[in-house]
């Protein structure tokens, strides 16, 4: 049986699968045999047919006064996935163009100093990938303190910060850590890396990290959901660099 969830994948509303589906099993049809098939209603179906014919899937003759209805060749469906590929890389093509120009509206209106709070997985995401683009345009070190698993927040953040890493490595980018000694060995992803120099302190907690790039701080708080408070400040990054600088000096490897 084909799997429905696919068709609409490829843009095919639940209705329009299932009359797109009942066409291809019983060849050209009559309204009345495509209701019968795909169980959707008269006035229904005439207006799946309608959009259906739009797309290209469906095609119609009159025989005798009577609308008959045919299924044009699956193939039709990888043309529309291919195009909608095609609008979309147009799209992303755009978007890049138009991205330092939103960019710099953002920074006149950015005060020297600002915070922000994200809240659950998509937040952290958002946040923790935004370093990585920082990362990658300057090629710096990002600086963390504290390393997780997940802590409250579950499997699900470890997972994300795996793929980073490896995403990471990939493009050479360098990250200094301190951490709990007790957390030596609960990170082969990150202790296997070449580009990532881990030291370990006496103390440290896995439901709280903190992390500077450029002029910010990150504090995230990975409890059931997590809280990110992402810091803007030049002077509080300035400070908590020093602060970093002076346990790495007592941190051993």
């Amino acid at each position: 049986m084909v799997d429905l969830t696919l068709l609409n994948k490829a843009g095919l509303t639940e209705g329009e699968g299932k009359v797109y589906m009942a066409l291809l099993e019983t060849g050209q049809s009559s309204i009345t045999e495509i209701v019968k098939k795909s169980g959707i209603s008269t006035s229904k179906s005439y207006d799946v047919l309608n959009r259906l014919e739009e797309k290209g899937l469906v095609s119609h003759v009159i025989i005798r006064g009577v609308k008959y209805f045919k299924a044009a060749n699956p193939e039709r469906l990888k043309e529309i996935l291919e195009e909608k590929y095609k609008d979309i890389e147009n799209t992303i093509f755009e978007i890049d163009k138009l991205i330092p120009e939103l960019i710099a509206k953002q920074k006149l209106k950015e005060g020297e100093e600002e915070a922000e709070i994200y809240v659950g997985i998509k937040g952290l995401i958002s946040v923790f990938n935004e370093e990585t683009e920082w990362m990658k345009k300057t090629n710096e070190i990002s600086y963390a303190i504290g390393l997780t698993k997940g802590g409250k927040s579950g499997k699900e953040v470890d997972k994300y910060f795996d793929r980073t890493q490896y995403k990471r490595d990939k493009l050479k980018l360098k990250v200094h850590i301190i951490a709990n000694k007790n957390s030596k060995g609960l990170f082969p992803y990150l202790e296997k890396s070449k580009y990532v120099d881990i030291r370990y302190i006496e103390a440290g907690s896995e439901m709280v990290s903190m992390n500077i790039y450029a002029d910010k701080l990150i504090v995230a708080v990975y409890s059931k959901r997590p809280f990110l408070f992402v810091i803007k400040s030049k002077d509080l990054v300035k400070d908590f660099k020093e602060y970093f600088n002076s346990l790495w000096k007592i941190a051993k490897r």
